[in-house]
């Protein structure tokens, strides 16, 4: 617990730093995202796409050594797009052909005055970024040309989500934003009594959002006007978004716990579960009824959805992990921080499938 709130406070210091400085050394975990061909890994100076089928590089970005930096995990556009948001250069966001990793285009200069750590929202033709100087840009979809922003407060280290009416932004402020995309206005806010870094989880109707935090609770929350329904208590904090599925929430907290709520009520189903160590990920939560959480210490556990018992013993990744896992077909990618590997694929068996190490 002590490790999450320190490396709260380093990352911090770091993005600050790296606000001031464009040749400074950025420190983040990376971010993952995948379709049924490939994964893409945002890791440090590079974005990588790597072949699920053998764990082979496909393409690099830059394919020059460079010092861009890439915090957000990439964002795969209906339109055949990646998007790419850049920290320490004069581009604000990179589109990229997911197939070649060639630039698509580039978005010039936004007026944004810190980096991008959250990945981007597209709704329709629009582009939604929420910048860590505490404003929402949007930007046009099919060119990266601006169009507005809207100025909120605090830092915004989560990403942007959306019922298909609000665009719904969390900010370190302690706030909850809700963003009409019509007036461009704010329409309402929730203030949650702590520094929220992660998304809210969007129920399938829209109607309620579901939220951790830096209070030790989850929370229920009407879309339409920012009322609470309820809350739920955690041993800690909660720093990214819980999952759902259907009428369950799963979230995490950086002491370790997990929990299964109910989303209509909040009520944990599970008994007192701490499987390893700190958790900052969200909760991953397959077809067939598992759900997978991993944990600081470089392991990924396997939990039963009905009954919470864990399913064999964690498969150890290496290093640290901090991002959330993604699953595309059969395999569950993890990207730990600090190991041999960048990328590890498993199998729904929990077996190592393929390791990818950046060659």
């Amino acid at each position: 617990m002590k490790h999450l709130k320190m490396i709260f406070l380093v990352l911090l210091g770091a993005i600050l730093l790296s606000a001031c400085a464009t040749g400074a050394t950025s420190t983040s975990w990376p971010g993952l995202s995948a379709d049924s061909t490939n994964a893409y890994l945002a890791d440090g100076n590079n974005v990588y796409a790597v072949r699920l089928s053998d764990g082979v590089k496909v393409w690099q970005y830059p394919d020059k050594a460079g010092t861009p930096k890439f915090f957000a995990a990439p964002v795969l556009t209906p339109d055949g797009q990646l998007l790419i948001a850049s920290a320490g250069t004069d581009r604000a966001f990179l589109s990229l052909d997911p197939a070649t990793g060639k630039e698509k285009w580039a978005a010039p200069y936004t007026g944004a005055q810190n980096i991008w750590i959250a990945s981007p929202l597209v709704v329709g033709d629009m582009i939604y970024a929420a910048n860590n100087d505490g404003t929402l840009y949007v930007l046009k979809l099919a060119t990266g040309e601006f169009q507005w922003s809207l100025p909120i407060s605090g830092s915004l280290w989560g990403a942007p989500v959306s019922n298909g009416k609000l665009v719904f932004v969390t900010s370190l402020d302690h706030f909850l934003y809700a963003i009409d995309p019509q007036s461009r206005k704010v329409a309402w806010k929730a203030d949650l009594g702590g520094s929220i870094p992660g998304s809210p989880a969007v129920s399938a109707d829209g109607s309620t959002l579901y939220i951790g935090g830096f209070t030790k609770k989850v929370t229920a929350i009407n879309a339409a006007d920012g009322a609470i329904r309820w809350t739920a208590e955690t041993k800690d904090w909660v720093w990214d978004a819980p999952a759902l599925d259907g009428d369950t929430v799963y979230a995490a907290d950086i002491s370790g716990y997990i929990y299964s709520l109910g989303a209509a009520n909040g009520k944990n189903a599970w008994p007192e579960l701490q499987p390893d160590g700190p958790i900052t990920a969200s909760p991953l939560v397959l077809s067939d009824g598992t759900v997978v959480f991993v944990t600081e210490s470089g392991l990924a556990y396997a939990f039963d959805r009905a009954s919470g018992k864990a399913w064999g013993v964690g498969t150890n990744i290496g290093g640290k992990i901090y991002t959330t896992p993604v699953i595309s077909g059969e395999l569950i990618l993890v990207a730990p921080l600090g190991a041999d590997s960048l990328l590890v694929a498993l199998n729904k068996g929990g077996n190592v499938a393929w390791k990818f190490t950046g060659k």
